[in-house]
């Protein structure tokens, strides 16, 4: 039988590394140019902006730790509806012949 050669531990994590890294170098070309300039793209305060607009808050000026404790609640509320909503799935079925329990 036919044996392979046996490439070193060093020589594979090397093949790796350089797999890798072209790979990446090959993503970040495809990019636009304003995802990988420094300075390219929006501002941090422009970000929390966008993110104050996505998150329904009473309050009209949050600081940022205030924004992303109130984005995190704001999280764990759409996963819980997600839960609840998926029981119910459960529940009730898509078909109303498909559980015998249902009303």
């Amino acid at each position: 039988m036919g044996s392979k050669p046996r490439i070193s531990t060093a020589t594979a994590s090397v093949r790796r590394l350089r797999r890798k890294s072209s790979y990446s170098s090959r993503r970040l070309s495809k990019l636009p140019e304003s995802r990988h300039r420094v300075g390219g793209g929006p501002s941090v305060s422009d970000k929390l902006e966008a993110l104050k607009s996505l998150i329904p808050s009473e309050k009209a000026e949050l600081k940022p730790d205030q924004l992303f404790q109130e984005t995190a609640d704001y999280i764990v509320l759409l996963k819980t509806q997600v839960f609840v909503l998926q029981k119910l799935i459960d529940f009730y079925g898509s078909q109303p012949q498909e559980n015998p329990n249902a009303v």
